[in-house]
């Protein structure tokens, strides 16, 4: 199966090999978007980190995060897929047997699995305060400390993940 994937996929292998502008310009799309990813939901996650619990800060960390980090992360996700396609079609024979490669991809899936469980998480916290002015000193209702410490262990490993990301990408240009 994987000699018939290589041979349907020669021609795009080719041209990606052979066109140094069209190979350069995949890696640049593909570093950069992960870049952009990355750097928002790193921003994001030491703003959650930093907050201190139970505080208008923490919430207002929360809906900054909620209201607009995610749509960026997510886009920027997107066109990072669809430039990792693009490379590991250039060479798929290479790629489809790298163990690196793999744990790579497992990385990015606990990703999306923590960026989900991160948005539920957002919402827990957020629900009891759906009608609290966040630019307060002080919490008026009784914050949610059970689920903001949810918030914080998701936004910590997000941290740790995007760091083994660009690690394992490093890894495997280099294996």
């Amino acid at each position: 199966m994987l000699d018939s994937l290589t041979t349907l996929l020669q021609p795009w292998a080719d041209l990606y090999s052979n066109n140094t502008v069209l190979s350069t310009a995949v890696l640049v799309i593909h570093v950069l978007s992960m870049f952009i990813a990355g750097g928002m939901a790193i921003g994001a996650d030491r703003a959650i980190l930093r907050a201190v619990p139970g505080s208008g800060e923490s919430a207002r960390a929360v809906v900054a995060d909620m209201a607009m980090t995610h749509t960026i992360v997510l886009g920027a996700l997107t066109v990072t897929a669809v430039s990792g396609v693009a490379l590991f079609t250039s060479d798929i024979a290479t790629f489809a047997v790298s163990k690196v490669y793999w744990a790579k991809m497992l990385t990015v899936l606990a990703l999306l699995a923590n960026g989900l469980r991160l948005r539920r998480s957002e919402g827990a916290v957020m629900r009891p305060l759906a009608n609290v002015p966040l630019y307060t000193t002080e919490m008026p209702v009784a914050f949610p400390l059970k689920e903001w410490s949810k918030v914080r262990s998701a936004a910590a490993v997000s941290m740790a993940l995007w760091c083994l990301v660009v690690v394992l990408g490093v890894v495997l240009m280099n294996v």
